[in-house]
């Protein structure tokens, strides 16, 4: 018997509710962002690890020959499928880092939760807001907010077209691999991706409708 890990219904409530709590302070911020693990994605994970936590605990401190660490340290191993399922590489490059790594700290405040750590728990959360707010603010003032487009234009001549695209993605991270080529009746439709700061955007459409042979061009999917 391990009657120091006994937990009463009073601590396994306020386990709970603390984790709800934590899930729902981060799930809120990650709904505001828009992001996929939003709100009851990351309440459910924080629910979760706590669950797994406690449930650990209690079986060591039923009498068996149990170590309490072994399903609690399966949550790190596990919570990794789940993050690797958010990150998607397109347009040349990788999207939902940010949204693995919250889905890894929420696993890591869950557990802290479920062993009763709550000044590690509160602690992590909030400096976890803090990082998921003021920092994107630093890294945006940093790096410069970039955003990417896609373009389809209808095109009577692809000679001149695709001179000035070719132009515009030397300096895209995208790259020219993403130009895409349809017949259209007499004309050609174009697609491309082009990445840029978010002012030069508007400048790239504007200098594309006066390039000659170029009829429309369609702008979407910005992001």
């Amino acid at each position: 018997m391990h009657p120091d890990l006994t937990l009463t219904l009073s601590d396994i409530g306020i386990r709970l509710l603390m984790s709800l709590i934590i899930g729902i302070i981060i799930g809120l911020e990650r709904e505001i962002q828009h992001k996929s693990a939003g709100l009851r994605t990351s309440v459910l994970i924080c629910l979760g690890a706590t669950i797994y936590t406690i449930g650990s605990i209690e079986f060591a401190s039923s009498g068996e020959n149990v170590d309490p660490s072994r399903i609690a340290a399966q949550i790190v191993t596990g919570i990794g499928f789940l993050g690797a399922g958010t990150i998607i590489q397109t347009r040349g490059s990788v999207h939902g880092l940010t949204t693995a790594a919250t889905i890894w700290v929420m696993a890591a405040l869950g557990l802290a939760v479920g062993l009763g750590s709550y000044v590690l728990a509160i602690g992590g959360a909030v400096l976890a807001v803090v990082v998921l707010n003021p920092f994107q603010v630093i890294e945006n003032a940093v790096k410069g907010k970039k955003t990417t487009c896609t373009y389809t234009l209808t095109v009577s001549d692809t000679g001149p077209a695709l001179t000035r695209i070719n132009q515009a993605l030397r300096h895209s991270t995208t790259g020219a691999k993403e130009i895409r080529i349809q017949k259209d009746g007499p004309n050609q439709v174009i697609t491309f991706d082009y990445t840029d700061q978010d002012g030069e955007q508007s400048r790239f459409a504007e200098e594309l409708s006066k390039t000659p042979g170029i009829i429309q061009i369609n702008v979407e999917q910005c992001s």
